[in-house]
């Protein structure tokens, strides 16, 4: 064989592995033709200038203005998202991403892509989700609306830091980045503005390492208004903190009702009280045994809350939960809600037998009243306990 046969014979050499993405930057787009170039060039030159292995992608949500064009033409990976909304882009947007990392940010200009190294520092030393804060590093005027900047975004950051112990100061900074595989993890599923909140509060309920890096926020570039409505989104982000936080929207309170009603009932069953120039009488007793009921009633929501979102994959089951499962059972609520409904209806024979005594004629109201509202409110609890209950057996029957 000559040599020009054993080279045409020799197999062909392989094809270079192209190098992993490490930094995924995903942008979500509704129109935003007047901003995204530049924002896509700021994502190329930082990946460039880092010498970082990473692809910019654009979530788009069915752009007609172009969008779509501007990214093809920049090197941007489009990716299409039917479903509309902020966390739908950004879902399927991170579904795509083939980084092991992934920042997101929005397409307005409002944010700088060029500063994203100390995000990328941060997770490559170990953090899982790592947030942007704009109050540390700078709100340029005009970038954030009064009422976002002094009571939108600090209240909501108090209660989520509040309800979900993660120390985090701007929970709603659209700049973050993550480990993607950690956040998938998480099953996000938010299609609005909440899913800012929601990445926030199941990382933390999945006791993920987060950090927070100073960031700077400045006026977005478009001429058109911004996608964000401050009532409307402002409360779905307040409505998704307090249904994952059981605990601040039912226990707490409903304890606190429910004690200061007892009090109330029980310091007034031997006769009025007076409290300075005020006198607390039957009437007082009545609004009392009415704390208690929506006290037990939220305190019951809150062991079902709880228990169904262990079932549902919301959270894990703490160890005090776990303890009064094992504790609690229908029979025992029966018996506890069996015993309470017997002493109520006892108080209302016994309420009856004293105006049988009386000819069934008049009778001191206020004496009277010192019975039955009482029996009426062991009544009340004894049904809501075993109701209750039921309703609980009902949640732990086993499925297929």
């Amino acid at each position: 064989m000559n040599l020009a046969a054993k080279h045409a014979a020799a197999p062909p050499p392989p094809a270079a592995t192209p190098e992993p993405v490490e930094l995924s930057i995903v942008m979500p787009c509704l129109n935003e033709a007047e901003t995204l170039a530049l924002c896509i060039r700021k994502a190329k030159a930082f990946l460039e200038e880092y010498n970082i292995a990473g692809e910019v992608i654009v979530a788009d949500n069915g752009s007609t203005d172009g969008s779509q064009q501007i990214a093809n033409a920049l090197g941007a990976r489009i990716v299409h998202v039917p479903a509309r909304g902020y966390g739908a882009a950004l879902i399927g947007g991170i579904e795509a991403a083939q980084g092991r990392y992934v920042a997101m940010g929005d397409a307005d200009d409002s944010y700088d892509f060029g500063a994203l190294m100390p995000f990328l520092e941060s997770l490559r030393a170990g953090g899982e989700l790592v947030m942007g804060n704009r109050f540390q590093g700078g709100i340029a005027e005009g970038a954030m609306p009064p009422l976002h900047k002094y009571l939108g975004n600090p209240v909501l950051s108090f209660l989520g830091r509040t309800f979900f112990g993660t120390p985090i100061g701007d929970f709603h900074c659209g700049l973050r980045a993550f480990r993607r595989d950690r956040i998938r993890a998480l099953g996000l599923t938010a299609p609005g503005m909440e899913f800012a909140s929601e990445m926030v509060v199941k990382a933390a309920i999945a006791k993920l390492d987060i950090r927070e890096v100073p960031t700077t926020l400045k006026p977005d570039g478009r001429s058109r208004p911004p996608h964000l409505r401050t009532w409307r989104d402002g409360w779905r982000h307040l409505r998704f903190l307090l249904i994952y936080a059981p605990r601040f929207l039912f226990l707490y309170p409903g304890l606190a009702l429910a004690l200061a009603g007892l009090v109330g009932v029980i310091g007034l069953i031997p006769g009025d009280v007076r409290l300075g120039e005020v006198e607390l009488g039957v009437h007082t007793m009545i609004f009392a045994a009415m704390a208690v009921l929506i006290g037990s009633q939220l305190v019951g929501l809150s062991v079902l809350a709880r228990r169904y979102g262990v079932i549902a994959g919301m959270w894990p089951e703490s160890g005090l939960m776990r303890r009064i499962r094992n504790w609690f059972s229908v029979e025992r609520a029966c018996i506890a809600g069996g015993a309470m409904l017997v002493t109520g209806i006892g108080g209302a024979i016994a309420a009856t037998l004293a105006w049988a005594s009386a000819g069934f004629g008049d009778m001191d109201p206020a004496a009277l009243m010192r019975v039955t509202i009482p029996s009426m409110l062991l009544c009340c609890l004894g049904v809501q306990t075993a109701v209750t209950a039921f309703f609980a057996g009902l949640l732990d029957q086993p499925r297929r």
